[in-house]
């Protein structure tokens, strides 16, 4: 049909101000009752570089065009991959359309966050809903490349999330049940990706979770590590991976790369970017390199 042809051509998709599609979809929202695009937007907490709203079953993102995730996330869709947002287009404010997971994100609470997001339960299924969007995207390829591909072009087994983080999960009944925000996305190693996931949900930073409700405390060895060594065990199980004997190397690499992006965007001009150096970030993440140089032997 001539819609999918609109839909499936990025090309002529992201040059359109209001595709056919979002007409339609915009159509459907308000036959079902929903809200008129310009009316009644929820500010969604959490979005580090762009502003997200909701309106009606959508979010609305003010968003570069990115050819290459809007790509991912319609093979997503087409293969079944049930955990991600639809791409729907974009509204006639110009902004990207997505569809609303329903549930719960820490966004920028984290770390400060419900004391179940840090539960064995939780790591476990985040494992495996890693895995699972992993194997989605294995074979997948995009006419745009991305910005964010993994550096050794042989080692691209899958598509990395590169944000794979407790902030950016939904849950729902209080598990994982959607992840949001594939902006960073792009071609790499599986490690790439769970060793991130291992630093922000373990955790493997300066700090642990407290016994107390959004309470975190400093990272002392002899109250911690045992339980960060058997907590990485227990992600490799269900995500189905033996421990690397490599991973203090993947972790530090990975949060080293952190700082690198963060200063070259910057320095590129990217105003986000710029922001987050000066809330400080950067200063942030190399401490953390610092601190897993260190410690990263107490639980290894």
């Amino acid at each position: 049909m001539e819609i999918e042809k609109v839909i499936h051509d990025d090309v002529l998709f992201e040059a359109q101000i209001l595709t056919l599609k979002a007409k339609l979809e915009w159509i459907q929202i308000t036959d079902q009752g929903g809200v008129h695009l310009s009316e009644h937007e929820e500010l969604l907490a959490g979005g580090n570089v762009n502003k997200v709203t909701k309106v009606g079953n959508t979010v609305r993102r003010d968003a570069k065009p990115n050819s290459y995730v809007h790509a991912l996330l319609k093979h997503l869709e087409q293969v079944g991959y049930p955990n991600s947002p639809k791409y729907l287009g974009r509204d006639e404010q110009g902004r990207e359309i997505l569809s609303y997971i329903e549930g719960v994100v820490s966004g920028n609470e984290y770390p400060e966050i419900e004391r179940y997001m840090w539960s064995d339960e939780t790591l476990t299924e985040l494992a495996k809903l890693l895995r699972s969007y992993h194997d989605a995207t294995v074979g997948f390829t995009s006419f745009s490349p991305s910005s964010n591909a993994y550096s050794d072009s042989t080692q691209h087994e899958v598509v990395c999330h590169n944000d794979f983080a407790l902030y950016n999960v939904v849950f729902k009944d209080r598990l994982p049940v959607g992840i949001i925000d594939f902006d960073m996305a792009g071609p790499g190693p599986r490690l790439w990706d769970i060793v991130y996931t291992l630093y922000t949900a373990v955790p493997l930073a300066g700090f642990s979770p407290g016994k107390d409700e959004r309470e975190v405390v400093p990272y002392h060895k002899q109250d911690h590590a045992s339980e960060r060594n058997r907590r990485i065990a227990l992600f490799f199980k269900a995500y189905g991976m033996d421990v690397p004997t490599d991973l203090k190397e993947w972790v530090i690499s990975r949060i080293h790369f952190m700082c690198t992006t963060l200063s070259n965007r910057a320095s590129s001009g990217e105003i986000a970017f710029i922001k987050m150096i000066e809330e400080g970030h950067l200063a942030h993440y190399e401490k953390e390199v610092r601190f897993l140089e260190k410690h990263f032997d107490d639980w290894s």
